[in-house]
């Protein structure tokens, strides 16, 4: 995930204060106006693709895929697979239909003794067997 952002309404977009010294006494780090684009939120059961790039406040639906070295700058809807740069949704995994239910299931927070006979029907999105599964 990119960790850093510099200030483009200024003549420079360095940011100064990190080399420290004179440079920082004369506008410390904390007082520099770095844009805020609030948390990267990643949802459960997210694959992330090999060296994808995350943008600070894109939130990753639950169930997405980010394709390698795709550059995510755009929230991802849940169980959406994306890819390239800017990554595009290129397909959905599931119909709308039954993302609302995997949603509805939030299997993952179910408790480890109900999840582990619950694998099979996972692994095969036998949705009917993982809802009758349900704790």
């Amino acid at each position: 995930m990119a960790d850093a952002n510099h200030v483009l309404g200024g003549a420079s977009t360095f940011p100064f204060p990190i080399l420290g010294g004179a440079w920082a006494e004369a506008m410390p780090l904390a007082d520099m106006p770095f844009p805020d684009r609030g948390d990267t939120v990643i949802g459960h059961d997210v694959w992330l693709g090999y060296e994808c790039l995350v943008m600070p406040g894109v939130t990753i639906g639950p169930g997405a895929v980010v394709g390698a070295r795709s550059v995510v700058s755009r929230d991802v809807p849940p169980y959406a697979v994306v890819a390239g740069n800017p990554a595009r949704v290129v397909r959905r995994r599931f119909p709308p239909d039954q993302v609302a239910r995997l949603l509805d299931l939030a299997w993952w927070d179910w408790p480890p003794e109900a999840l582990t006979p619950a694998i099979p029907a996972l692994v095969a999105g036998d949705l009917e067997a993982l809802a009758k599964l349900a704790p």
